[in-house]
């Protein structure tokens, strides 16, 4: 259960991380790392997202349109709405 809470924990500040980011360009963060925490929150929810090609705002808060490769080496590509508030994120 303490791993649970801790890893709840962890998702919920990445995503708080992720919303201030793309709210905030100014941000010591790099285009990469943004890319790249944007794909661990998805992945976490169970999905599959290998390379993050594009975020779009959508107009509900700290809600994002993310389209990602889905396999490693593949050209296939999948979206996803992510709440970057929460740090859930389901199939478009």
């Amino acid at each position: 259960m303490k791993g649970r809470i801790m890893g709840s924990r962890l998702l919920t500040s990445l995503a708080l991380l992720t919303l201030a980011a793309l709210s905030t360009p100014a941000m010591a963060m790099s285009e990469g790392e943004l890319k790249e925490m944007t794909a661990f929150i998805i992945n976490s929810n169970g999905h599959l997202c290998a390379d993050v090609t594009d975020i779009r705002p959508l107009r509900l808060d700290g809600q994002f349109e993310v389209t990602c490769i889905e396999y490693r080496g593949g050209s296939g590509t999948v979206r996803y709405i992510m709440n970057a508030k929460n740090g859930t994120a389901f199939p478009a």
